[in-house]
């Protein structure tokens, strides 16, 4: 038994712990070896080997469970090529989820913030819609409405946030897209949103708040896609929705709030 060594050993040998060597003998992701006649495991060059390959498997990013695959004592196997495109894709998906924290973290120390407040992080699905946008578009918008680029930057993000009981990403996503192929309209819906950033400066009395709403109504209701998106849809429910006006509140100024209760009037908003 020359060529054979101890647990301890073979634990030591490959950088492991007897725990993690037992725990493998377990699962059967190492079988059992053989043992001397007084009863100790005894690991030879099969077992190094084996191990060594474990070892490099895991340092792909690997589980256990899929390493069992790969080495072959899993009825429901894959081949190396499955398990690495599989792997691959994860990877790759979490690089991007990196590359977006370090690019938010770096705005912020651009920002030099000193403290965290509630409007520091943008909004996931407002930088969405920007990319789907053409980017003269984004840009009329920030100069046609700057005051309204920035509230519904704040909204969307309050939205995201929370599980309200809906994915209003695709939903946005799909104006976006519609406002893309349809500039005239797109137009149209900027000249509304310039009116309405307007309404901040107004008393929650002025006609004109009723007036946008009408119109601006009206106007979504001559439009068969808007229409289908927007019209005689239901909100968050209650409390959620009582909740939802009380954080935009915060946003949104008195005779804007007046302008969202009516419009979802006209609309046949459902709370």
């Amino acid at each position: 038994m020359d060529n054979y060594i101890k647990i301890s050993d073979f634990a030591k040998l490959t950088n492991s712990t007897i725990k993690t060597v037992m725990y493998y003998h377990k699962i059967g992701l190492l079988q059992q070896p053989k043992r001397s006649q007084s009863g100790y495991r005894l690991y030879g060059a099969n077992e190094l080997a084996r191990m060594r390959m474990i070892k490099h498997l895991k340092s792909f990013g690997l589980d256990l469970k899929e390493i069992k695959e790969i080495l072959g004592d899993s009825h429901a196997s894959r081949t190396l090529k499955q398990v690495l495109q599989s792997l691959h894709v994860e990877l790759t998906n979490e690089k991007k989820n990196i590359e977006n924290q370090i690019s938010k973290v770096e705005k912020l120390l651009s920002q030099e913030i000193i403290s965290i407040k509630e409007d520091t992080f943008d909004s996931e699905s407002f930088q969405i819609i920007t990319e789907i946008l053409k980017p003269e578009q984004v840009q009329d918008y920030k100069q046609t409405c700057p005051e309204l680029y920035e509230q519904q930057n704040k909204i969307m993000g309050i939205i995201e946030s929370f599980k309200w009981g809906e994915n209003y990403q695709d939903k946005f996503s799909a104006l976006a897209e519609y406002f893309k192929d349809n500039p005239n309209h797109y137009r149209t819906a900027l000249e509304f949103g310039k009116r309405l950033a307007n309404l901040s400066q107004l008393s929650e009395n002025d006609p004109r708040i009723e007036l946008l709403a009408r119109e601006s109504a009206e106007f979504i209701k001559s439009v068969p896609f808007l229409k289908e998106m927007l019209f005689d849809k239901s909100g968050f429910g209650k409390p959620y929705e009582g909740l939802y006006g009380n954080i935009i509140g915060n946003i949104l100024s008195p005779a804007q709030l007046k302008h969202k209760q009516l419009i979802e009037k006209y609309l046949n908003y459902k709370p």
